[in-house]
């Protein structure tokens, strides 16, 4: 069996991306793998005379992650009721990293990831998570166009 993996960060697109992934793994006969990526919190250090800035990532607590499950849970359950293999997965990391890093551990064969419609300023400054992914994934990525609203 086939397994897909989708990436979603609870923002108002979420439930859309699951919809579209369970689709998708409905249609191909697949088990499909929910993940959740909690950046981690910077810490930041005033450093010399210019005040500049290191970040430092510090891990969340365990208890975090299981609130994150659970939520996580909430998506895969009424999926599960229709019959499909469904998991879910919540780890502290930089989104892209562990993206593709649970392509590896999940042996997945496509990625299935929302995109939020920001335009190019936004991105300019903050970049793109699906952007990146896109660029070095070795596995096929498909983008569900969803808009909030």
């Amino acid at each position: 069996m086939k397994t897909l993996l989708t990436a979603i960060d609870f923002s108002p697109i979420s439930q859309k991306v699951v919809d579209g992934a369970a689709e998708l793994a409905a249609a191909m006969n697949s088990h499909l793998v929910i993940l959740n990526v909690v950046e981690p919190i910077a810490a930041y250090v005033p450093v010399g005379a210019a005040m500049d800035v290191i970040t430092a990532p510090i891990p969340m607590e365990p208890a975090d992650l299981n609130l994150v499950k659970e939520r996580l849970e909430k998506f895969a359950e009424p999926l599960r009721a229709k019959g499909l293999s469904v998991e879910t997965t919540a780890v502290v990391a930089l989104p892209v990293d562990e993206i593709l890093d649970q392509v590896s551990i999940t042996n997945a064969s496509m990625i299935i990831l929302g995109s939020h419609g920001h335009g190019a300023v936004y991105q300019l400054f903050s970049g793109s998570v699906v952007t990146s992914v896109l660029h070095k994934s070795r596995i096929p990525v498909t983008v569900i166009p969803v808009h909030a609203g």
